[in-house]
């Protein structure tokens, strides 16, 4: 599953990690390659991965309403999957890779291993990741606050 060098690069929620903390927590986890096209997350498909962007840019994008909406793009750095670490379930969103692109991911059960090996530097990885997801949400409420008004002034 992993490499002995499999050291994260300084970004994302392991960019305030120093090299033997990304190290250590890059090891825990692998790096896979996406071609164009590919799907990383398949909406309704049990997820239990953390991933980040480590190059390229993805789609994410849901068929909820019976079609294929775009929900927002992916790029260096971010995460996704890490609604379900915290509350496991299937995909809510597909997430298909729009250029050659590589992530790194982590399951479930080998986050918790990490979890148990390294208590310090996990917790400010799941504040990292918490904050991130906190970001995300903010901005999520602005855009249906802006549909919401925008539907009512068309009223």
């Amino acid at each position: 599953m992993s490499s002995d060098n499999a050291i994260l690069p300084e970004m994302g929620f392991a960019a305030d990690f120093d090299a033997e903390e990304r190290s250590q927590l890059g090891n825990f986890g692998e790096f896979i390659s996406l071609s164009e096209g590919d799907m990383l997350i398949e909406e309704g498909q049990n997820q239990e991965s953390l991933y980040m962007v480590v190059s390229g840019t993805f789609h994410v994008q849901t068929v909820l309403t019976g079609r294929s909406v775009l929900l927002g793009s992916l790029r260096v750095g971010d995460t996704v999957g890490e609604v379900n670490m915290f509350d496991p379930g299937k995909a809510s969103a597909s997430v298909e890779s729009r250029s050659f692109s590589e992530v790194w991911r982590i399951d479930r059960t080998r986050l918790e291993q990490y979890l148990e090996a390294h208590p310090r530097t996990a917790a400010r990885l799941l504040v990292n990741v918490a904050t991130q997801l906190s970001k995300r949400l903010r901005k999520t409420n602005e855009k249906v606050a802006l549909a919401r008004e925008a539907m009512l002034d068309s009223f």
